[in-house]
């Protein structure tokens, strides 16, 4: 659910628990900042990375894409790596179905990982993937089907 408030969300959380306590702790919070600047939108993390959305810089709906390949990999890349895997080639390609109706959200997000791992059968790559969709925040935030697919080159 998003919030178009005045105020942030522990604020709102705590307004909703009737001034008590938030369930919210600071680290649970991620927080970015956005200005629409000549035409496009500005976005800033709190480390003082910045995207342009638009206006020559990608579209909010490329920087979901995005998002989920980058979170994917690094999940991916982190489940393998703790069990000895060594990568030596991560390419990806993700694309998203829109449905016709507006929004036009995702209903649809198709992953293709071309993977170089040596001594990682296709079995256990399935594995793997299976994993990386259940601990992925982003694949988990999204409200579409996310499908995981793979070329493994040994």
């Amino acid at each position: 659910m998003l919030y178009y408030m005045g105020y942030g969300m522990l604020e709102k959380c705590t307004r909703e628990t009737g001034g008590g306590q938030s369930n919210l702790m600071a680290d649970n919070v991620q927080k970015i900042t956005a200005s629409l600047n000549d035409g496009s939108i500005l976005c800033s993390d709190n480390q003082g990375a910045q995207v342009k959305i638009g206006g020559g810089g990608p579209r909010a709906t490329d920087l979901l894409l995005m998002a989920v390949a980058g979170c994917s990999a690094a999940t991916l890349s982190a489940l393998l790596k703790r069990d000895g895997y060594q990568i030596s080639k991560l390419d990806m390609t993700v694309e998203g179905l829109r449905g016709e109706e507006r929004p036009r959200r995702f209903t649809d997000i198709y992953v293709k990982y071309d993977i170089r791992c040596e001594g990682l059968a296709p079995a256990k790559l399935e594995e793997y993937l299976k994993l990386t969709e259940e601990f992925c925040p982003v694949i988990q935030s999204v409200n579409a089907r996310v499908h995981l697919n793979y070329v493994l080159n040994g």
